[in-house]
């Protein structure tokens, strides 16, 4: 045996000191590992992760139209349709359930962007599967979070040492406050062009921040930059904008190489990519500029209310400074209906009730930090400074994003804000920690604890989001509530009396929405064999009533009479009949100090005391029973 020099020694010492773990990278490691396991958790919940079982999927129709060598997905013979399919008074039976689809001539074509299908489907279908929406979600949320995370991690390289639970908060911040877990809620072919959208974009942020890092970056580098930025905008029109974010890096890369075939690699890919979404909409609708919106089934008569200035006021409202609702029950923050708080009157054509939205600024209150920009900009020559033209067109770009949303939709929706939250957020968060390292004294104390908190409640807001539509997971939404029950309670215990919290069941109908901690739920139906759940809070021992409308519904056979019965707290039960006519009732139960559970169901029996009728679920659409009014009163 033969034992290495000196200087095989020194060598290996040296390979050993590289292979010491990176804090840095460890704790965004660790960040993306259990962000991923909480997406591949919210998207399952939806739907199973199955690689097969989703051709019944718009975009899996797309992928295999487009191996067929045709742009539609369905052909429907001209004499189904009639002389005017798209009016809601005269639409075919035919055209039930396809409204994401627009109706050009006699095809359907899907109106969202092709990108994640030739990207992500068509490969897959040529490999013999038809992946469920919730692979497709899983699949950009994790590649998208990976590369935001990247990012991340390549421009701590000029901010210099930064504490691991600074990293750890930012990474947490920058995935659960760009609106990627609200998509979740659902994997229907929009969130699935969204979330493509934000993978792209993300994926071109990553390569752009490094270029600028580096100062230095290959040709097939550039190119896939600014193929990504083309990718984004064939998933979303509105990511357009992120093709600016090529001027810094134009800028930044300019002294390095000849500057005519820097402006080739850089225009040349998206250029394709533009050109190509032009002739594809040209090819459907003979419009290079119609994405199909003008002709979506869903929207009928109201095709022709896209796109107003008077649209931006409130739009922007809803964008910038709606304000979430506070609830008694877990995860006790959602997004509602902004016209609520909207002060002034409401444009012509604007919806009267948007889909819930929650402005950036009290929903993600790090943005706060864009507005050191100019002091970053100021301090552009040092090596932290060479960041600021790119957070400055990131943050640029995402507003005109935000205002294009503004003026062309007649109404918000808190999924439309994962176009450019990301890059508002990214932005934000750079600076919050380029300001926590580059301060000194108090400013720098003060930023780092500031910016946490700020950070916090971001990370707060986007978990509760994302959290919310598991309601109908009753084993899973049982145990978050229970989790959250000394929450609860004190929010009781402040509010001074019993709250009610939530109320569940198949069928329910919500009163106007309303900044309170209980449900805005109103009404609920309920069939033979269901079940509602009321859940109430109480900050003590007590007894309580909980009033309600009941009356007799449609389904209840004519030799039949109705009871309603009630389990309580403590698995006390109660039983009550119900009036054909409508008729108040008040359940007196006794409550104990924090959650209790209320548990409703009805009952047909029949007038001679005899048997019970139809106790099973049935297929009918009309209920047993409807239970209306609903509220806690004083005993």
């Amino acid at each position: 045996m033969t034992f290495a020099d000196g200087g095989g020694i020194a060598h290996t010492t040296a390979r050993l000191r590289s292979l010491t773990l990176d804090p840095v990278g460890v704790s965004l490691g660790v960040v993306f590992l259990c962000m991923s396991a909480l997406f591949l958790w919210r998207t399952s919940a939806v739907a199973p992760l199955a690689l097969h079982g989703g051709a019944f999927g718009q975009y899996n129709a797309l992928a295999d139209a487009f191996l067929h060598f045709h742009l539609w997905i369905a052909h429907i013979p001209a004499q189904l349709l009639g002389p005017e399919p798209l009016n809601p008074a005269q639409k075919p039976p035919i055209l039930n359930n396809r409204g994401d689809d627009s109706l050009y001539g006699d095809k359907l074509y899907l109106t969202w962007g092709p990108a994640p299908v030739i990207v992500l489907l068509v490969p897959l279908h040529l490999l013999g599967y038809e992946p469920s929406g919730s692979v497709i979600m899983a699949f950009f949320a994790i590649v998208g979070l990976g590369f935001a995370l990247a990012a991340l991690r390549a421009t701590l390289k000029l901010i210099g040492d930064v504490p691991p639970w600074i990293c750890i908060l930012a990474g947490v911040t920058l995935a659960s406050a760009s609106v990627v877990l609200d998509l979740m809620r659902g994997s229907e072919v929009y969130h699935q062009a969204i979330i493509g959208g934000y993978c792209f974009t993300m994926a071109g942020i990553w390569l752009a921040v490094s270029a600028i890092v580096e100062q230095r970056a290959s040709r097939v580098r550039l190119g896939l930059m600014s193929l990504c930025f083309g990718l984004a905008t064939g998933s979303r029109p509105t990511l357009v904008f992120t093709a600016l974010i090529l001027v810094p890096v134009y800028i930044a890369l300019k002294p390095t190489r000849p500057r005519a075939s820097l402006i080739v690699t850089l225009a040349a890919p998206i250029g394709a990519c533009l050109l190509l979404l032009a002739a594809y909409n040209y090819a459907r609708y003979g419009e290079p500029l119609e994405v199909g919106s003008k002709y979506q089934i869903s929207a009928g008569t109201s095709n022709s209310y896209w796109g107003s200035l008077d649209y931006i006021p409130i739009g922007l409202w809803s964008y910038v400074l709606a304000p979430p609702r506070v609830s008694a029950l877990f995860p006790f923050l959602s997004m509602i209906n902004p016209q609520l708080t909207w002060p002034f009157r409401l444009p012509t054509h604007y919806a009267t009730a948007s889909e819930p939205t929650g402005g950036l600024l009290p929903t993600t209150p790090i943005a706060i930090f864009l507005i050191g920009i100019p002091w970053m900009w100021r301090r552009r020559a040092t090596p932290f400074g060479h960041l600021s033209p790119l957070i400055l067109t990131m943050t640029g770009a995402g507003a005109s994003i935000m205002l294009l949303l503004s003026y062309q939709v007649y109404e918000t929706s808190e999924r439309y804000e994962a176009d450019y939250a990301t890059l508002l957020v990214f932005g934000s968060v750079v600076l919050w920690l380029i300001l926590s390292i580059h301060t000194n004294g108090r400013w720098r104390q003060l930023m780092r604890v500031g910016g946490g908190l700020l950070a916090v409640w971001s990370c707060v807001t986007g978990l509760a989001n994302g959290f919310q539509g598991l309601q109908g997971h009753r084993g899973t939404w049982r145990t978050l509530v229970k989790l959250g029950s000394p929450v609860s309670t004190e929010l009781a215990t402040v509010a001074g009396r019993p709250i009610l919290g939530d109320v569940y069941a198949p069928w329910i109908i919500g009163a106007p929405e309303r900044y309170a901690l209980n449900t805005n739920v109103s009404t609920i139906w309920l069939k033979a064999g269901q079940r509602a759940y009321f859940t109430i809070v109480s900050p003590d021992e007590r007894d309580v009533t909980l009033a309600a409308d009941m009356t007799a519904g449609p389904e209840l056979r004519p030799t039949a009479r109705l009871e309603a019965r009630v389990r309580g707290p403590g698995s006390s039960s109660h039983t009550y009949r119900v009036p054909k006519a409508n008729a108040s009732m008040r359940i007196i139960t006794h409550l104990t100090r924090g959650l209790n559970e209320v548990v409703l169901s009805p009952v047909s029996i029949a007038k001679d005391g005899g048997s019970v009728v139809a106790p099973a679920k049935t297929n009918s659409e009309n209920p047993l029973m409807i239970v209306s009014n609903i509220h806690l009163a004083d005993s």
